[in-house]
Formats: C-alpha cells, sequence, structure tokens
C-alpha cells in the first residue's frame, strides 16, 4: 500500500468533514443530547424531585428484580432515586450511547464515495494511480477516526455530567462502571468500524449521499431493539456479555474488510458512481 497516497487521501476527507456543515452539526449535536442533556436530566430529575411517591408499586417491583440480576446493587443504595440513577446510568444509557458512534460513523462514512461524486472530485480520484484496496483502507481510516474521537469525547463529557451531578445524589464517584469501561474500550471502536465499512460499501454503490444514508441507517435497528429489550425488562447488558457481543463483532468486521476489498475494483466504481 502507498502510505503517502493514504494519508493524503485521509487528510483531504477529513477537511472535507470539517467543511461540510451538515456533517459537523450532526456530529456535534448528537453527542450533547446523549451525553450532555439526558444525563442531566436524568440526574437533575432525581435530585429535584421524590421518583419515589411518583413510581407504583409495579414499578418499584421491577426495579427490585433489575438490582437482583447487578449483583451488587441491593448494598450500595438506600433511595429509590438512587435505584433508578443506577439502573439507567449503568444499563439503559451505554446502550443510548451507541447511537452517538453509529450515527456518526454513519454520517461520515455514507459520504465516502457519494460526497467525491457530488463534490465532482471522484472522477480524478479513480484515474489517480492508487490501488482499489488503498483507496478502501484510506476512506475506512478516515471515517473511524472523526467517529472514534466523537466517541470517546463523548464519554469523557458523560463522565463530567454523571459525576458532577451523581455525587450530589451518591456521596461518591459512580463513572465509569465495568460497563461503561468494556462499552468504550470494545465495543464502541467494533461497532464504529462495522458502521463504517458497511456504509462506505454503501456509498461504493448507491448514487446519492440521501440513498447511502436511508440504506445505511439500517443499522441502528439492532441498538433500538437492545435497548427496547432492556427497558422492557428481557435482560440486562452487563459488561461480560459487552465483551462477548465486541468479540463477535471484531469477527464480522474482518470479513467484512477481506469481501470489501475483493468484491470492489475500478471498474466497478467508475459504472456505479461516474455513469
Amino acid at each position: 500500500m502507498n502510505k503517502v497516497m493514504m494519508k493524503a487521501i485521509i487528510k483531504k476527507d477529513l477537511r472535507d468533514i470539517f467543511r461540510t456543515k451538515s456533517l459537523l452539526t450532526t456530529i456535534i449535536i448528537i453527542p450533547i443530547v446523549f451525553s450532555v442533556i439526558f444525563p442531566t436530566i436524568l440526574i437533575g430529575s432525581a435530585l429535584l424531585f421524590d421518583l419515589e411517591k411518583a413510581m407504583g408499586a409495579d414499578m418499584q417491583k421491577m426495579i427490585g428484580m433489575f438490582l437482583a440480576e447487578t449483583k451488587n446493587a441491593d448494598v450500595l443504595f438506600d433511595t429509590t432515586e438512587q435505584k433508578i440513577v443506577y439502573l439507567i446510568i449503568n444499563y439503559l444509557l451505554p446502550s443510548l450511547f451507541l447511537l452517538v458512534p453509529i450515527i456518526a460513523a454513519s454520517v461520515v462514512a455514507a459520504n465516502s464515495f457519494v460526497g467525491e461524486k457530488e463534490r465532482r472530485t471522484l472522477e480524478s480520484l479513480l484515474f489517480s494511480p492508487v490501488s482499489i484496496k488503498t483507496l478502501f483502507i484510506s476512506k475506512t481510516l478516515a471515517s473511524f477516526i472523526p467517529s472514534f474521537l466523537v466517541s470517546l469525547i463523548s464519554f469523557i463529557l458523560c463522565g463530567f455530567i454523571i459525576n458532577g451531578l451523581g455525587y450530589q445524589l451518591f456521596g461518591e464517584i459512580i463513572f465509569p462502571s465495568s460497563n461503561w469501561v468494556a462499552l468504550i474500550a470494545c465495543l464502541s471502536p467494533m461497532v464504529i468500524l462495522m458502521t463504517v465499512l458497511l456504509n462506505i460499501f454503501i456509498s461504493s454503490r448507491v448514487k446519492t449521499y440521501q440513498e447511502a444514508q436511508n440504506i445505511g441507517g439500517i443499522i441502528v435497528l439492532p441498538v433500538v431493539g437492545l435497548i427496547v429489550g432492556q427497558a422492557s425488562g428481557l435482560f440486562l447488558v452487563g459488561a461480560q456479555l459487552t465483551l462477548i457481543i465486541s468479540a463477535g463483532i471484531l469477527v464480522l468486521n474482518l470479513v467484512l474488510l477481506q469481501r470489501m476489498t475483493k468484491l470492489n475494483d475500478r471498474h466497478v466504481l467508475f459504472e456505479n458512481q461516474i455513469h
């Protein structure tokens, strides 16, 4: 692989991301919503309102069942507010947080090839002396890097909010838990890479950015199912299951990367995008 050409493509794609207002707006707003606004509303409500009175007996019973599955939560907390916040922060919020890297990676990677076409730069790129393997790996890295940085910054912001407000409720630092460490260290990078690979493949096949986004948005559905399953009490995703899921996605990513570089060639890209 031509490392000089690869660096040039990555730098160009990163500049294009920061120049595109719609992409930049999305990767700024989404982290703010899930990493700042949502935790602030959650913990702020627990501090300002009596959640125990607002809850019925059935809801309190369900929370007790959830806590029984977490092994150590029964001895950690004295109030209903603490239990609710603990469960949401460590089980429901990590699933919601996954939407941050997925959406960021989707909008960036979907722009990888059709964006070049809309800017009228794809034809010159395809006629340049760069191999298809180098081109795809460069596009993958150019989409992965900003998406992972968004995920990492969101994690840090979320930690400041949770610990800053949560200390008033718990009297101690409660973030990050093992669930969050497994999420940010293993699952988030694997999910970002999977999202990037799938969206780049889609972007190389469709004609417009909107079409690439619409098809790539299907990736969000498993995360929505995960959120619904935990919110309804069907299951709780802990650190161990997070690591298992990460390992499964790693295998899938290796297969996707291998298949992508084999199924695509210069002629296919030219036919799909230029004509």
